[in-house]
């Protein structure tokens, strides 16, 4: 998010600079500092950006601009936005104070955006993801290792529902032993801040919005992670749908494991298919509200294996 917000600052700085942003002028240096009179920076407090912070922006944005140029509002992590919020800046964007008002939308998953304000928006997109920017500390190999072995051992053990729910703990488990604790920065920052000679109510509200946001941190990369797991799932189910139709190995997902996956091309019809990717995509959506992981993915290793176990019982009255 840090370098999405420099890059965000930096194009408001060219908005208003007389140069298209020189780097140099007051209105770039105040602008990268945060600080210039035309610009509000809004982001979470807590968990979610409320109705409040929304209602704070509407205010800013109307009021006469203080110098000329545009009146830029950059949302840092916009899919915070609670469904009450995010109704109302829907309206703010249809229907803005006038043309020389700039809304600018930050967010690492822009799935948790209504469909609607997505559609209203020119949507950027840079990928820089990388161990120190992520901090999720997760092997991709051994995510999909340990995913694509469970899958395999659902659809080859289809009487056995445990199979499904010791997986969701497994993955569950791997992710929170895997994702990084920022309680050493934390201790770290509030010893510099009580060497500030700041008040024990001082350094008691800087505790809280430490944690506050080291949770809400934590939860976005725990989301990071799950949304890995769906995508391997889903690649499973892709593989499994194009195998029908006649597709050879090389085109798959999971090449490796064609021989396995023709095998058990059967064990699901298309239609139970298409109703696990939907379910997928309609639990990747959720993931902002702190949906219940375990009982997600429960739900969706369970309909796997349980279409396994619909095609077995089949097969064994078809062969009495």
């Amino acid at each position: 998010m840090e370098l999405l917000t420099g890059l965000a600052l930096n194009f408001a700085a060219s908005i208003n600079c007389e140069k298209n942003g020189c780097g140099k002028c007051r209105i770039c240096s105040n602008t990268i500092k945060g600080l210039y009179e035309n610009l509000m920076i809004v982001e979470a407090g807590g968990n979610f950006i409320t109705m409040d912070k929304v209602a704070e922006i509407q205010r800013f944005m109307s009021i006469s601009s203080y110098s000329s140029g545009y009146k830029i509002c950059i949302i840092k992590e916009a899919d915070l936005m609670n469904r009450t919020a995010a109704n109302r800046m829907l309206k703010i964007l249809e229907d803005p104070p006038d043309d020389r008002s700039i809304f600018i939308l930050l967010t690492e998953a822009i799935y948790g955006l209504l469909p609607t304000i997505t559609s209203r928006c020119i949507i950027f997109e840079w990928d820089f993801s990388g161990p120190d920017e992520l901090k999720l500390n997760v092997d991709p190999g051994s995510l999909n290792e340990m995913v694509t072995g469970g899958i395999k051992k659902i659809l080859d053990d289809c009487g056995n529902y445990r199979t499904s729910l010791d997986l969701s703990v497994k993955i569950l488990d791997f992710l929170k032993e895997n994702i990084s604790d920022d309680s050493d920065s934390i201790e770290q920052q509030l010893m510099d801040f009580r060497n500030t000679g700041a008040t024990t109510a001082e350094v008691k509200k800087f505790e809280s919005n430490l944690r506050v946001r080291s949770k809400r941190k934590r939860d976005k990369y725990f989301n990071l992670g799950i949304n890995l797991v769906f995508d391997i799932i889903t690649a499973w189910l892709e593989d499994m749908l194009v195998v029908k139709l006649g597709v050879d190995g090389k085109s798959l997902n999971f090449p490796a494991d064609y021989d396995f996956i023709h095998e058990h091309r059967d064990f699901l019809d298309d239609r139970r298919i298409y109703v696990l990717l939907k379910d997928i995509e309609k639990n990747r959506s959720y993931l902002k509200f702190s949906i219940y992981h375990e009982l997600a993915l429960d739900n969706i290793f369970l309909q796997l294996q349980a279409g396994n176990s619909i095609k077995s019982k089949k097969n064994k009255v078809e062969l009495r």
